[in-house]
Protein backbone atom coordinates (compact mmCIF):
# COMPACT_ATOMS: atom_id res chain seq x y z
CA UNK A 1 0.00 0.00 0.00
CA UNK A 2 1.17 3.39 -0.90
CA UNK A 3 1.83 6.31 1.60
CA UNK A 4 -0.57 8.95 1.69
CA UNK A 5 2.34 11.49 1.02
CA UNK A 6 1.30 15.01 0.45
CA UNK A 7 2.35 17.67 -1.90
CA UNK A 8 5.13 19.65 -0.82
CA UNK A 9 4.43 24.02 -1.28
CA UNK A 10 4.94 24.77 2.30
CA UNK A 11 2.99 28.12 2.93
CA UNK A 12 -0.01 26.65 0.83
CA UNK A 13 -1.11 24.23 3.39
CA UNK A 14 -1.16 26.92 5.40
CA UNK A 15 -3.43 29.43 3.70
CA UNK A 16 -7.22 29.89 5.10
CA UNK A 17 -9.25 33.03 5.94
CA UNK A 18 -6.59 35.15 6.59
CA UNK A 19 -5.35 35.17 2.82
CA UNK A 20 -8.93 35.28 2.21
CA UNK A 21 -10.08 38.20 3.69
CA UNK A 22 -6.69 40.47 2.89
CA UNK A 23 -7.09 39.80 -1.22
CA UNK A 24 -11.05 40.37 -0.89
CA UNK A 25 -9.82 43.72 1.04
CA UNK A 26 -7.57 44.86 -1.70
CA UNK A 27 -10.86 43.99 -4.37
CA UNK A 28 -12.51 46.29 -2.19
CA UNK A 29 -10.61 48.91 -2.16
CA UNK A 30 -9.86 48.92 -6.19
CA UNK A 31 -6.23 49.47 -5.46
CA UNK A 32 -4.21 46.71 -7.03
CA UNK A 33 -0.92 48.35 -7.52
CA UNK A 34 1.11 49.27 -4.33
CA UNK A 35 1.01 53.18 -4.76
CA UNK A 36 -1.70 54.13 -5.41
CA UNK A 37 -5.86 53.33 -6.49
CA UNK A 38 -9.21 54.28 -5.66
CA UNK A 39 -8.84 53.53 -2.23
CA UNK A 40 -5.34 53.88 -0.20
CA UNK A 41 -3.37 51.15 -1.23
CA UNK A 42 -1.57 49.33 2.63
CA UNK A 43 -0.36 45.44 2.01
CA UNK A 44 2.75 45.85 0.41
CA UNK A 45 4.03 48.64 2.67
CA UNK A 46 2.55 46.40 5.93
CA UNK A 47 4.64 43.35 4.31
CA UNK A 48 7.74 45.26 4.01
CA UNK A 49 7.27 46.61 7.63
CA UNK A 50 6.69 43.25 8.96
CA UNK A 51 9.94 42.13 7.10
CA UNK A 52 12.03 44.68 8.35
CA UNK A 53 10.81 43.80 11.83
CA UNK A 54 10.86 39.78 11.31
CA UNK A 55 14.70 39.78 9.93
CA UNK A 56 15.97 42.81 11.94
CA UNK A 57 16.95 44.32 8.60
CA UNK A 58 16.82 48.38 8.07
CA UNK A 59 15.08 48.31 4.67
CA UNK A 60 12.93 45.61 3.15
CA UNK A 61 11.82 46.12 -0.66
CA UNK A 62 8.88 43.39 -2.04
CA UNK A 63 9.06 42.23 -5.74
CA UNK A 64 7.47 40.70 -8.31
CA UNK A 65 9.22 37.56 -7.48
CA UNK A 66 12.58 36.08 -6.29
CA UNK A 67 14.28 35.91 -9.81
CA UNK A 68 13.25 40.25 -9.93
CA UNK A 69 14.92 40.27 -6.65
CA UNK A 70 18.36 38.55 -7.85
CA UNK A 71 18.56 41.05 -11.04
CA UNK A 72 17.18 44.07 -9.03
CA UNK A 73 20.09 43.53 -6.26
CA UNK A 74 23.14 42.62 -8.95
CA UNK A 75 22.50 45.58 -10.65
CA UNK A 76 22.10 47.59 -7.20
CA UNK A 77 25.41 45.82 -6.53
CA UNK A 78 27.27 47.14 -10.16
CA UNK A 79 27.03 43.68 -11.55
CA UNK A 80 27.77 44.61 -15.29
CA UNK A 81 30.32 43.73 -18.28
CA UNK A 82 34.19 42.58 -16.99
CA UNK A 83 32.57 41.30 -13.55
CA UNK A 84 32.67 37.68 -12.14
CA UNK A 85 30.16 36.18 -9.90
CA UNK A 86 30.74 32.95 -7.94
CA UNK A 87 27.86 31.01 -7.56
CA UNK A 88 28.35 27.43 -6.01
CA UNK A 89 26.98 23.98 -7.78
CA UNK A 90 23.92 23.29 -6.53
CA UNK A 91 21.52 26.06 -7.19
CA UNK A 92 18.83 27.24 -9.27
CA UNK A 93 18.79 28.45 -12.78
CA UNK A 94 17.26 31.95 -11.67
CA UNK A 95 20.58 32.53 -10.02
CA UNK A 96 22.92 32.23 -12.61
CA UNK A 97 20.59 33.60 -15.30
CA UNK A 98 20.56 36.98 -13.53
CA UNK A 99 24.22 37.16 -13.56
CA UNK A 100 24.02 36.50 -17.73
CA UNK A 101 21.39 38.72 -17.80
CA UNK A 102 23.39 41.77 -16.56
CA UNK A 103 26.52 40.73 -18.96
CA UNK A 104 28.78 39.22 -16.05
CA UNK A 105 30.19 35.92 -16.29
CA UNK A 106 29.29 33.35 -13.61
CA UNK A 107 32.06 31.61 -12.02
CA UNK A 108 31.08 27.53 -10.15
CA UNK A 109 32.30 26.99 -6.75
CA UNK A 110 32.36 23.87 -5.20
CA UNK A 111 30.04 22.72 -2.62
CA UNK A 112 31.15 20.99 1.14
CA UNK A 113 29.35 17.78 2.75
CA UNK A 114 26.69 20.44 3.60
CA UNK A 115 25.67 20.82 -0.43
CA UNK A 116 26.22 24.78 0.33
CA UNK A 117 28.87 26.59 -0.82
CA UNK A 118 32.58 25.63 0.07
CA UNK A 119 34.59 28.36 1.64
CA UNK A 120 37.34 26.82 1.06
CA UNK A 121 37.15 26.53 -2.70
CA UNK A 122 35.53 30.08 -2.62
CA UNK A 123 39.05 31.88 -1.65
CA UNK A 124 41.02 29.92 -4.62
CA UNK A 125 37.74 31.16 -7.15
CA UNK A 126 38.00 34.63 -6.51
CA UNK A 127 40.09 36.83 -8.86
CA UNK A 128 41.23 40.44 -9.67
CA UNK A 129 37.48 40.22 -11.54
CA UNK A 130 35.26 39.21 -8.58
CA UNK A 131 32.84 41.34 -8.32
CA UNK A 132 30.48 39.29 -5.87
CA UNK A 133 30.01 35.85 -3.99
CA UNK A 134 26.30 34.45 -3.85
CA UNK A 135 26.27 31.51 -1.26
CA UNK A 136 22.92 30.07 -1.46
CA UNK A 137 21.20 28.43 1.59
CA UNK A 138 20.28 25.55 -0.20
CA UNK A 139 17.15 23.05 0.12
CA UNK A 140 16.58 24.48 3.54
CA UNK A 141 19.88 25.10 5.51
CA UNK A 142 22.24 27.91 6.09
CA UNK A 143 25.96 27.84 4.68
CA UNK A 144 29.20 28.34 6.43
CA UNK A 145 28.27 32.33 7.03
CA UNK A 146 31.20 32.98 9.49
CA UNK A 147 33.51 31.38 6.92
CA UNK A 148 32.20 32.67 3.79
CA UNK A 149 31.93 35.87 4.87
CA UNK A 150 35.88 35.75 6.45
CA UNK A 151 36.84 35.28 2.65
CA UNK A 152 34.39 38.18 1.66
CA UNK A 153 35.66 40.75 3.95
CA UNK A 154 39.51 39.41 3.53
CA UNK A 155 39.25 39.81 -0.61
CA UNK A 156 36.74 42.99 -0.41
CA UNK A 157 34.10 41.51 -2.46
CA UNK A 158 30.44 41.87 -1.76
CA UNK A 159 28.09 39.25 -0.69
CA UNK A 160 24.63 38.51 -1.61
CA UNK A 161 22.53 35.67 0.37
CA UNK A 162 20.23 33.75 -2.41
CA UNK A 163 17.98 32.80 0.84
CA UNK A 164 15.00 31.63 -1.52
CA UNK A 165 15.06 27.96 -0.35
CA UNK A 166 15.49 28.90 3.54
CA UNK A 167 13.09 31.63 4.01
CA UNK A 168 12.76 31.87 7.96
CA UNK A 169 16.54 29.88 8.95
CA UNK A 170 18.92 31.14 10.72
CA UNK A 171 22.56 30.73 10.97
CA UNK A 172 24.10 31.06 14.93
CA UNK A 173 20.99 32.85 15.84
CA UNK A 174 20.86 35.19 13.08
CA UNK A 175 18.36 34.96 9.70
CA UNK A 176 19.71 34.03 7.01
CA UNK A 177 19.61 37.20 4.64
CA UNK A 178 21.31 39.48 7.33
CA UNK A 179 24.64 38.55 6.92
CA UNK A 180 26.04 39.78 3.23
CA UNK A 181 25.22 43.09 1.88
CA UNK A 182 22.04 41.92 0.72
CA UNK A 183 19.74 39.43 0.95
CA UNK A 184 17.11 38.11 -1.58
CA UNK A 185 13.80 35.89 -0.88
CA UNK A 186 11.32 34.10 -3.41
CA UNK A 187 8.10 34.02 -2.13
CA UNK A 188 7.00 31.44 -5.51
CA UNK A 189 4.97 28.57 -4.18
CA UNK A 190 7.33 26.07 -3.75
CA UNK A 191 8.79 28.16 -1.01
CA UNK A 192 8.90 28.11 3.05
CA UNK A 193 6.07 31.01 2.39
CA UNK A 194 4.18 31.78 -0.88
CA UNK A 195 1.75 34.38 -2.34
CA UNK A 196 2.02 32.81 -5.59
CA UNK A 197 4.85 34.30 -7.21
CA UNK A 198 7.07 37.04 -5.52
CA UNK A 199 10.15 38.12 -4.24
CA UNK A 200 12.20 40.26 -1.39
CA UNK A 201 15.13 42.20 -0.89
CA UNK A 202 16.44 42.96 2.42
CA UNK A 203 19.56 45.16 2.92
CA UNK A 204 21.15 47.12 6.31
CA UNK A 205 22.62 49.04 3.48
CA UNK A 206 20.56 53.05 2.82
CA UNK A 207 22.74 53.20 -0.75
CA UNK A 208 22.06 49.95 -1.61
CA UNK A 209 18.17 50.17 -1.04
CA UNK A 210 17.75 53.18 -2.75
CA UNK A 211 19.81 52.05 -5.58
CA UNK A 212 17.72 48.45 -5.61
CA UNK A 213 14.23 50.69 -5.36
CA UNK A 214 15.45 52.77 -8.54
CA UNK A 215 16.23 49.88 -10.64
CA UNK A 216 13.02 47.97 -9.51
CA UNK A 217 10.73 50.50 -10.24
CA UNK A 218 10.92 53.64 -13.13
CA UNK A 219 15.01 54.22 -12.28
CA UNK A 220 13.74 56.75 -9.67
CA UNK A 221 12.73 56.48 -5.67
CA UNK A 222 8.91 57.56 -4.96
CA UNK A 223 7.69 60.42 -2.76
CA UNK A 224 4.15 59.89 -1.65
CA UNK A 225 3.51 57.04 -4.28
CA UNK A 226 4.80 59.71 -6.74
CA UNK A 227 8.24 58.78 -8.64
CA UNK A 228 10.89 61.38 -7.52
CA UNK A 229 14.44 62.06 -8.24
CA UNK A 230 16.52 59.58 -6.12
CA UNK A 231 20.56 60.03 -4.74
CA UNK A 232 22.61 60.57 -7.52
CA UNK A 233 23.96 57.41 -7.92
CA UNK A 234 20.56 55.60 -7.18
CA UNK A 235 19.58 57.16 -10.94
CA UNK A 236 19.05 53.88 -12.90
CA UNK A 237 17.30 52.69 -15.32
CA UNK A 238 14.22 50.88 -14.02
CA UNK A 239 12.45 47.14 -14.89
CA UNK A 240 8.67 47.56 -13.51
CA UNK A 241 9.27 44.52 -10.79
CA UNK A 242 6.93 46.53 -8.12
CA UNK A 243 5.11 44.21 -6.31
CA UNK A 244 1.37 44.10 -6.78
CA UNK A 245 -1.10 44.72 -3.82
CA UNK A 246 -2.58 41.59 -4.62
CA UNK A 247 0.50 39.34 -3.27
CA UNK A 248 1.46 41.96 -0.62
CA UNK A 249 -1.93 40.47 0.99
CA UNK A 250 -0.82 37.06 0.88
CA UNK A 251 2.77 37.83 1.78
CA UNK A 252 1.73 40.16 4.26
CA UNK A 253 -0.24 37.16 6.02
CA UNK A 254 1.86 34.31 5.29
CA UNK A 255 5.00 36.20 7.32
CA UNK A 256 3.26 36.11 10.54
CA UNK A 257 2.85 32.16 10.13
CA UNK A 258 6.33 31.49 8.95
CA UNK A 259 7.87 30.77 12.05
CA UNK A 260 5.04 27.80 12.41
CA UNK A 261 5.34 26.85 9.22
CA UNK A 262 9.52 26.10 9.46
CA UNK A 263 9.05 24.76 13.02
CA UNK A 264 6.85 22.11 11.82
CA UNK A 265 8.80 20.99 8.99
CA UNK A 266 12.08 21.20 10.91
CA UNK A 267 9.95 18.85 13.72
CA UNK A 268 8.89 16.65 11.21
CA UNK A 269 12.56 16.37 9.65
CA UNK A 270 14.30 15.92 13.31
CA UNK A 271 11.74 12.99 13.95
CA UNK A 272 11.93 11.02 10.67
CA UNK A 273 16.15 11.47 10.70
CA UNK A 274 15.70 9.99 14.64
CA UNK A 275 13.60 7.12 13.26
CA UNK A 276 16.64 6.52 10.58
CA UNK A 277 19.58 6.48 13.13
CA UNK A 278 22.02 3.70 12.68
CA UNK A 279 20.36 2.78 9.35
CA UNK A 280 23.40 1.24 7.73
CA UNK A 281 24.90 2.38 4.47
CA UNK A 282 22.89 5.78 5.21
CA UNK A 283 24.34 9.39 6.46
CA UNK A 284 22.81 12.72 5.95
CA UNK A 285 23.96 15.87 4.61
CA UNK A 286 25.81 17.72 7.20
CA UNK A 287 24.03 21.43 8.75
CA UNK A 288 26.58 24.25 9.41
CA UNK A 289 23.68 25.30 11.91
CA UNK A 290 21.03 22.60 12.93
CA UNK A 291 19.18 24.43 15.36
CA UNK A 292 18.68 27.22 11.88
CA UNK A 293 17.46 24.32 9.33
CA UNK A 294 14.49 25.64 8.17
CA UNK A 295 13.06 22.33 7.41
CA UNK A 296 11.71 21.79 4.09
CA UNK A 297 14.20 18.77 2.60
CA UNK A 298 15.59 15.83 4.03
CA UNK A 299 19.19 14.61 1.88
CA UNK A 300 20.06 11.42 2.39
CA UNK A 301 23.62 10.31 1.37
CA UNK A 302 24.17 6.29 0.28
CA UNK A 303 27.60 4.84 -0.54
CA UNK A 304 27.48 4.50 -3.98
CA UNK A 305 25.72 5.96 -7.29
CA UNK A 306 24.24 2.82 -7.90
CA UNK A 307 21.94 2.61 -4.52
CA UNK A 308 21.07 6.54 -4.80
CA UNK A 309 19.37 5.50 -7.80
CA UNK A 310 17.62 2.15 -6.33
CA UNK A 311 16.37 3.44 -3.21
CA UNK A 312 15.28 6.52 -4.97
CA UNK A 313 13.03 4.61 -7.27
CA UNK A 314 11.73 2.59 -4.56
CA UNK A 315 11.00 5.87 -2.22
CA UNK A 316 9.07 7.11 -5.19
CA UNK A 317 7.04 3.46 -5.89
CA UNK A 318 6.10 3.80 -1.94
CA UNK A 319 4.37 7.11 -2.49
CA UNK A 320 7.30 9.45 -1.73
CA UNK A 321 7.01 11.27 -4.75
CA UNK A 322 9.03 13.44 -5.59
CA UNK A 323 12.09 12.19 -4.45
CA UNK A 324 14.66 12.54 -6.26
CA UNK A 325 19.06 11.73 -6.63
CA UNK A 326 20.64 15.83 -6.70
CA UNK A 327 21.90 14.73 -9.48
CA UNK A 328 19.00 14.17 -11.66
CA UNK A 329 17.49 17.37 -9.79
CA UNK A 330 16.65 19.43 -13.11
CA UNK A 331 18.20 23.18 -13.31
CA UNK A 332 19.40 23.37 -9.71
CA UNK A 333 22.43 21.48 -11.36
CA UNK A 334 25.05 23.76 -12.95
CA UNK A 335 25.63 20.49 -15.42
CA UNK A 336 22.06 20.41 -16.25
CA UNK A 337 21.42 23.93 -17.39
CA UNK A 338 21.67 23.83 -21.03
CA UNK A 339 22.06 27.68 -21.42
CA UNK A 340 24.81 27.76 -18.83
CA UNK A 341 26.72 24.56 -20.54
CA UNK A 342 26.02 25.88 -23.94
CA UNK A 343 26.83 29.59 -23.08
CA UNK A 344 24.17 30.47 -24.95
CA UNK A 345 24.15 34.54 -25.51
CA UNK A 346 21.56 37.17 -24.85
CA UNK A 347 21.68 38.13 -28.05
CA UNK A 348 23.46 37.11 -31.82
CA UNK A 349 26.20 39.46 -30.34
CA UNK A 350 27.63 36.77 -28.48
CA UNK A 351 26.89 38.39 -24.90
CA UNK A 352 28.36 38.48 -22.45
CA UNK A 353 30.79 35.96 -23.47
CA UNK A 354 32.45 37.84 -26.51
CA UNK A 355 32.33 40.99 -24.98
CA UNK A 356 35.93 42.37 -24.65
CA UNK A 357 35.50 43.37 -20.91
CA UNK A 358 34.66 39.50 -20.14
CA UNK A 359 37.45 38.35 -22.65
CA UNK A 360 40.27 37.09 -19.35
CA UNK A 361 37.17 35.16 -18.39
CA UNK A 362 36.89 31.93 -20.01
CA UNK A 363 34.91 29.02 -17.98
CA UNK A 364 33.75 25.66 -18.82
CA UNK A 365 30.32 24.92 -17.33
CA UNK A 366 29.72 21.16 -18.63
CA UNK A 367 30.04 17.81 -16.47
CA UNK A 368 33.15 17.53 -14.84
CA UNK A 369 33.82 21.75 -14.26
CA UNK A 370 33.23 20.73 -10.14
CA UNK A 371 34.72 17.16 -9.64
CA UNK A 372 34.00 16.99 -5.81
CA UNK A 373 30.71 18.35 -6.03
CA UNK A 374 29.72 15.80 -8.83
CA UNK A 375 30.52 12.97 -6.88
CA UNK A 376 28.51 13.77 -3.67
CA UNK A 377 25.38 14.67 -6.27
CA UNK A 378 25.74 11.37 -7.45
CA UNK A 379 24.80 9.49 -3.81
CA UNK A 380 22.94 12.01 -2.51
CA UNK A 381 18.78 11.70 -2.48
CA UNK A 382 16.37 14.58 -1.62
CA UNK A 383 13.12 13.55 -0.12
CA UNK A 384 10.20 16.74 0.81
CA UNK A 385 9.01 17.50 3.68
CA UNK A 386 5.45 18.53 4.22
CA UNK A 387 4.57 21.31 6.00
CA UNK A 388 1.96 19.34 7.63
CA UNK A 389 2.67 15.40 8.15
CA UNK A 390 1.10 13.37 11.14
CA UNK A 391 2.99 11.48 13.23
CA UNK A 392 1.28 8.29 11.13
CA UNK A 393 3.24 9.70 7.68
CA UNK A 394 6.50 10.51 9.75
CA UNK A 395 6.43 6.97 10.81
CA UNK A 396 5.05 5.49 7.58
CA UNK A 397 7.68 7.26 5.75
CA UNK A 398 10.95 6.84 7.91
CA UNK A 399 9.88 3.14 7.17
CA UNK A 400 9.41 3.41 3.15
CA UNK A 401 12.90 5.09 3.08
CA UNK A 402 14.65 2.62 5.80
CA UNK A 403 12.83 -0.20 3.86
CA UNK A 404 14.50 1.29 0.41
CA UNK A 405 17.96 2.18 1.61
CA UNK A 406 18.71 -1.45 2.82
CA UNK A 407 16.40 -3.41 0.31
Amino acid sequence: MKLDWPSEFPGAHWLDEKEDQAVLDVLHKGSLFRYYGLGQPTKVDQFEAAAREFYGAEHALGLNSGTGALLTSMTALDVGPGCEVIVPAFLWVATVGAIVQLNAIPVLCEVDESLTMDPKDLEKKITPRTKLIVPIHMAGVPCDMDAIMAVAKKRGVAVLEDCAQCNGGSYKGKKVGTFGDMGIFSLQLNKNMTCGEGGLIITNDERLYHRAFAAHDMGMIRVGGRLAPPPEDALLWGAGRRMTELCGAVAGVQIAKLPQIVDRMRQSKRRIKSMLEGTAGLAFRQLCDAEGDSGPFLVLILESEAKAVRAAERMRQSGLHNVSRIADYGLHIYYNIPSLVGKVPLSSAGNPWSLPQNAESRYDYGQGACPRSDELFTRAVLVPIPSKLTAEQEKAAAAAIKESVTA
